[in-house]
């Protein structure tokens, strides 16, 4: 097991459509949240090669921790988990990723 995916686990409530992400460890123990919109950026690179991506998340349950702790430490911490994800999800083919000029093409609303 790598190290990052001893760090969270999924959960989820009755009646929840998709899983949240549990933080297993660390400053941020015990806090539930999960993933909205998800993009990649293909057009340009980072400075060392990656591909720069933007996600939105939202905290369900903050485990009694302060607004202001969830600082650059929180949001690197919850990429790192994305991308793991994101990897994980690619290797099993379960994740299809779609092109902004196919989504209404291929997912009419």
């Amino acid at each position: 097991m790598n190290e990052i995916k001893s760090k969270y686990t999924f959960v989820s409530q009755e009646g929840d459509t998709w899983a949240n992400v549990c933080i297993r460890e660390g400053k941020f123990k015990d806090v539930i949240y999960n993933y909205g919109k998800v993009s990649v950026n293909h057009r340009e690179e980072n400075d060392d090669g990656s591909l720069p991506f933007r996600f939105e998340y939202n905290i369900i349950d903050n485990a009694s921790i302060e607004r202001e702790e969830f600082g650059n430490d929180f949001f690197t911490l919850i990429g790192d988990i994305l991308v793991d994800i994101i990897d994980e999800q690619l290797k099993e083919e379960n994740l299809e990723l779609i092109e902004r000029s196919q989504i209404n093409t291929k997912y009419p609303s």
